[in-house]
């Protein structure tokens, strides 16, 4: 009984995804001019404006002749440079991304078979889909402020600055650099966050999986052995299905996540130290801007955590779920089936950020820790 859309959650942000040049267009491997220009358009659309705009941006923080000068474009310039991770992870696994998403849409043995599972299925999806539109809404709302507040000040100032190879803080040629800082920087922006969600939707549509499969042992509380035996041999192979793409799922979401983490703690540091030599008096768009800037940063940082966490959570709570079965009723042949699962169980499910430390909400805590310190030593410093 399949009637839902297993990805609704998050079909048009896949749309938008293959117009920005993030994943593979369907059927991109066959031949002809219109599909190899689908190849070449992501590198057409990114090289001029993500990567020449963050080389730029890297550029004016080196070339600055002080730390509070550099401060000011840093905390930005890393953040783009996590981006360039993500954006380098999906092209090099583009073809493992694209496979994933067809068997978590298409695969039948994932195929949702009663009433009470497609109304669960589709109240997760909204759940999911209402969360990350009002954080790609916050994101983009950020950068929008960005853009304007700077004709809140009285010299020419650019939203998010960058190098300029010509004189921009005239009338006639201001707008010049605005205007590509602004298409740059949605680009960026926009590729930034929905790569974010589809990290976390991988994550978030396996834990749902093993959810599924918690409900379908705990079902069988009132099932006689015979319609209960066929029914834990079809489970028990879901798993393994499940576990696989676990794995997959994990080779996606590790360098980006690795990378988030890393960066995270310098970026949230730099924007505290940006908004404490900016003051609200002199700045006060900008002011603003920064910090909702540094909240949608944790933010970020939570969602992957919180996603990495709901999957191990729930696929370590299987065990619970084997004893809600109504096993106390069954042969000794059929407990024995069930031990044997117990003790697959017992290998524990976790998606790690490569090999360094498992996706969860501890990494969180301690990235937020280690932003603290490293700012209040970069406070130090600068006295």
């Amino acid at each position: 009984m399949e009637s839902t859309n297993r990805l609704s959650a998050i079909q048009t942000l896949l749309v938008i995804q293959r117009w920005i040049g993030l994943l593979k267009w369907e059927n991109e491997g066959e031949d002809g001019v219109l599909n190899w220009l689908k190849r070449i358009y992501p590198f057409v659309l990114h090289l001029p404006l993500t990567f020449t705009y963050i080389a730029l941006m890297w550029y004016e923080a080196i070339a600055s002749s002080d730390f509070e000068e550099a401060g000011q474009v840093l905390y930005m310039s890393i953040t783009e440079l996590a981006l360039v991770t993500k954006l380098l992870n999906i092209w090099y696994r583009r073809h493992e991304a694209a496979n994933l998403i067809h068997e978590l849409q298409h695969d039948p043995a994932f195929n949702l078979r009663t009433a009470e599972e497609i109304q669960f299925w589709q109240q997760n999806q909204r759940d999911f889909k209402r969360i990350f539109y009002w954080y790609i809404g916050g994101s983009l709302f950020v950068a929008v402020m960005g853009y304007i507040s700077v004709f809140f000040q009285e010299d020419y100032e650019l939203p998010f600055g960058y190098y300029v190879p010509f004189e921009w803080r005239t009338r006639e040629r201001y707008f010049y650099a605005w205007g590509y800082n602004v298409v740059a920087m949605t680009l960026c922006c926009l590729s930034n966050i929905l790569l974010d969600t589809l990290g976390c939707y991988f994550m978030f549509h396996i834990a749902s999986l093993f959810r599924l499969l918690g409900r379908r042992l705990e079902a069988l509380k009132c099932a006689t052995e015979e319609k209960a035996k066929p029914e834990l041999r079809r489970i028990f192979q879901l798993h393994s299905k499940v576990r696989r793409l676990t794995r997959e799922c994990e080779v996606l979401v590790s360098p980006y996540v690795l990378s988030q983490v890393v960066f995270s703690a310098f970026i949230i540091c730099f924007s505290a130290y940006r908004l404490v030599h900016m003051g609200f008096r002199q700045r006060p768009g900008l002011f603003v801007t920064t910090v909702q800037f540094v909240a949608v940063m944790i933010v970020q940082i939570f969602l992957p955590c919180y996603y990495g966490n709901e999957l191990t959570f729930h696929a370590n709570a299987l065990t619970n779920s084997v004893f809600a079965t109504n096993w106390l009723e069954y042969s000794v042949g059929t407990r024995k089936l069930l031990n044997c699962y117990m003790e697959f169980l017992k290998r524990p499910v976790k998606v790690r950020a490569g090999v360094f430390f498992e996706i969860g909400l501890p990494i969180f805590v301690k990235t937020i820790n280690n932003a603290y310190s490293f700012f209040a030593l970069l406070l130090k410093i600068s006295k």
